[in-house]
């Protein structure tokens, strides 16, 4: 059973390219141990790339954090997606945060990229 939800990115992406969200404390930062991590994206008619990163250090630098694979690769790529998909992944992680990167796809108008509705953490 999941012991806390939480927000990991609120909506984005409606006046702005590319955005890095806060850092959220993971199951490490409370003491937890199974390392048992879920995430949710929302997008509406979305357009870009969603990368879940993670950090060890307590007070994390830009330079501390790194990818974590959804799929097999560090990143999800979505082209006009609307909907709801999970991923679950195990990592001991003190922090987490999501990122909305759509420049790496070669998109210059955010107008018409749609928007991340939200991305949840659950752990």
């Amino acid at each position: 059973m999941a012991r806390k939800t939480t927000t990991l990115l609120p909506q984005c992406g409606s006046t702005a390219l590319d955005v890095t969200g806060d850092a959220v404390p993971g199951d490490s930062y409370y003491g937890y141990t199974d390392g048992v991590h879920t995430v949710a994206i929302y997008g509406a008619n979305l357009s870009g790339r969603i990368k879940i990163q993670g950090t060890l250090a307590t007070t994390p630098t830009e330079d501390d954090w790194f990818d974590i694979l959804l799929t097999g690769i560090p990143y999800k790529d979505y082209t006009n997606y609307t909907g709801v998909e999970g991923f679950t992944f195990i990592a001991n992680l003190v922090f987490l945060r999501a990122k909305l990167d759509r420049t790496a796809l070669g998109i210059t108008d955010y107008t018409t990229a749609g928007t991340v509705q939200k991305i949840y953490l659950n752990y």
